[in-house]
């Protein structure tokens, strides 16, 4: 049996394992919050899917099933999922510090569905929330080479008023393009500003294009100081906190 095969295997029990979790609501979200530098204050967070395991509570993080659900093409149903609940979630703790706007991560694969916007502002209106409260977060590498599918999906997700960032950015490709598809934040990866040779200069070039800037994986103070002084404005990572439920977060707001 050759490696292809063996993944094809995995992938398949995998599915058959999450078709089970779907029905017994053991997705659930999890939020990791994004700070101002400044002032450490939440500003927003990004929402990651979890599997919690019905036998001993385990929490697996999404990177052990989320590449079979897209090699698979399966993998949009979980996105709704996790559209739909952090919706829910925004609206339920209107009027407390927790309400910042929330980003979640998405697949390519939804260019393939024109209705993709307008089913997102549908699950945003229904519980009344502002579209400006959820943002669409693609990597910067699907952004810039995913083409004209890819494009018109950003273009109908920024005309309904949703923020759509550039995700894992690691200035590969032509911020301007990024601009001008509709991205209005980008994320610049951990990798790529530990290297930097010009940090400071890459933070106005990206600011002078009228893009926010914020910074991942930050996880210690001296990294977080050394942002700050590169002139970025946001960051996440485990300095300022890991991935918790929505119950934690908001209370970490509190």
């Amino acid at each position: 049996m050759d490696k292809d095969q063996i993944q094809m295997e995995d992938d398949l029990l995998i599915l058959n394992d999450v078709a089970r979790a779907v029905e017994e609501n053991e997705f659930v979200p999890y939020v990791q919050p994004v700070c101002d530098l400044a002032t450490n204050k939440v500003v927003g967070c990004e929402a990651l899917v979890r599997w919690t395991l019905p036998d001993d509570g385990t929490v697996v993080p999404a990177g052990l099933f989320v590449p079979s659900l897209e090699r698979t093409n399966t993998i949009c149903g979980l996105d709704w999922f996790m559209i739909e609940e952090m919706c829910k979630y925004v609206a339920r703790v209107a009027n407390t510090p927790a309400r910042v706007p929330a980003s979640l991560n998405i697949s390519a694969q939804h260019c393939k569905d024109k209705s993709f916007a307008s089913r997102l502002a549908a699950a945003a209106d229904w519980p009344g929330i502002p579209h400006e409260l959820i943002r669409v977060e693609l990597s910067e590498k699907t952004l810039l080479k995913g083409g004209e599918c890819v494009q018109n999906l950003v273009a109908t997700v920024a005309e309904q008023g949703f923020n759509v960032i550039a995700d894992n950015c690691v200035f590969d490709g032509n911020l301007e393009s990024l601009k001008k598809m509709g991205v209005s934040l980008v994320k610049i990866s951990s990798s790529y500003w530990r290297g930097a040779k010009d940090l400071k200069a890459d933070v106005q070039t990206v600011e002078s294009l009228g893009l926010t800037i914020a910074a991942e994986g930050v996880e210690t103070a001296e990294e977080r100081d050394a942002l700050a002084a590169a002139g970025i404005a946001y960051a996440q990572g485990y300095h300022f906190a890991h991935p918790m439920s929505l119950e934690e977060f908001t209370k970490f707001c509190s």
